[in-house]
């Protein structure tokens, strides 16, 4: 994970809070599983519309919350 400022906060089985100490939440991370395996869902909070909008799906959580970051 390219940022390790980031904290990872658990809100349920296979779900975190993904928060920037200096601007709060930017989104979550959700683990899913189907036929493929695990995958995580990322999806990032956009302030100016107050609502989440999906990043994409990841083969791995680190990978995830990267595109979070660099969603920025």
């Amino acid at each position: 994970m390219q940022a390790t400022h980031l904290q990872l906060i658990p809100i349920g089985i296979d779900a975190w809070r993904v928060v920037d100490p200096g601007r709060g939440p930017i989104g979550h991370v959700r683990v899913g599983r189907d036929a493929q395996g695990e995958h995580f869902s990322v999806k990032r909070f956009h302030p100016s519309d107050r609502q989440f909008h999906a990043l994409g799906q990841f083969w791995n959580r680190d990978d995830a919350v990267e595109a979070l970051l660099l969603s920025t």
